[in-house]
């Protein structure tokens, strides 16, 4: 689901809590809508927690590169997080690891 359910669930729950005035001895039209919009924002809140998960993965790749004679081991970041602005390149992107960082 998407930041679109959860607003069209809000829009949905409001309009049968606020604007349909229709007495149904057997239905509680009121109650449909605040079921609705209460769903909506469970569902915008939970859209909300996975793209800030997301957003704070990294993913680190080890690779090894043979020059010369020994291999050696090269360890790459690539990150979402902006925790650390000052490992960024331009647009953006994680640089590579320069020699002070291989092992």
């Amino acid at each position: 689901m998407s930041v679109g359910v959860g607003i069209l669930l809000l829009v949905i729950g409001a309009i049968f809590a606020f604007a349909i005035d229709v007495d149904l001895h057997w239905l509680n039209v009121t109650a449909i809508g605040a079921i609705l919009m209460l769903a909506g924002v469970v569902e915008l809140v939970i859209t909300l927690l996975v793209w800030n998960r997301r957003r704070h993965q990294t993913a680190i790749t080890q690779r090894e590169v043979h020059r010369g004679g020994e291999p050696t081991v090269v360890t790459e970041r690539r990150s979402v997080n902006d925790a650390d602005p000052g490992e960024r390149g331009p647009g953006g992107s994680v640089r590579a690891p320069g020699p002070e960082h291989r092992t």
